[in-house]
């Protein structure tokens, strides 16, 4: 395997690529919630408007988001208005922070992609190269085949984990749409 002491652009492009792929082949919707809020003089939080937008409108429209809160401290100039923010998936109610499950799942689709394309290769040119190739035998092929199904475990790790995450969340949110106020009190 060719091994590299520094990263070329067109691999942190395949790599993008790959990434996206793989979010799509996951059906992760990327959202983000928006709240614009302060805090009052007894250190609750007033929240003054709240936004739940696909991710891709928000990068569009961030002016509204400023004008917005623009507005709120024009209204309350003695207060200190903040913006948060929360990115999410739509369909399974998980966090897409940096280092969240579902981008460590995407990430590690796309390598594991990548990976598979690059081995497809290297078999490739040393059939067509080498007359004494063989694979059994190949220690850099053997040792990335170790790597690369050492990656799929953990990536099949990751998808249950993200399964059982998903499950307790859709629980959650099943128990707090219906019936909250009897439960939490």
């Amino acid at each position: 395997m060719k091994k590299h002491k520094q990263e070329d652009v067109s691999d942190w492009m395949e790599e993008a690529r790959e990434l996206a792929k793989a979010e799509k082949e996951l059906q992760i919707e990327k959202w983000v919630i928006i709240s614009i809020e302060y805090q009052s003089k007894d250190c609750r939080r007033v929240v003054l408007f709240r936004y739940d937008l696909p991710r891709e409108l928000y990068e569009k429209y961030r002016w509204v988001i400023r004008w917005r809160q623009s507005k709120y401290q024009c209204l309350y100039p003695r207060e200190y208005i903040q913006v948060y923010h929360s990115y999410y998936d739509k369909r399974t109610g998980l966090k897409t922070d940096f280092n969240s499950c579902l981008s460590r799942l995407a990430s590690s689709k796309a390598q594991i992609t990548i990976a598979k394309r690059k081995e497809q290769e290297y078999l490739s040119y040393q059939k067509q190269n080498n007359l004494f190739f063989d694979e059994n035998t190949d220690e850099d092929l053997v040792k990335f085949r170790k790597k690369l199904k050492k990656k799929e475990e953990n990536y099949n790790l990751l998808y249950l984990n993200i399964q059982n995450a998903v499950r307790e969340h859709n629980a959650h949110k099943c128990l707090i749409g219906s019936d909250a106020q009897s439960y939490l009190t």
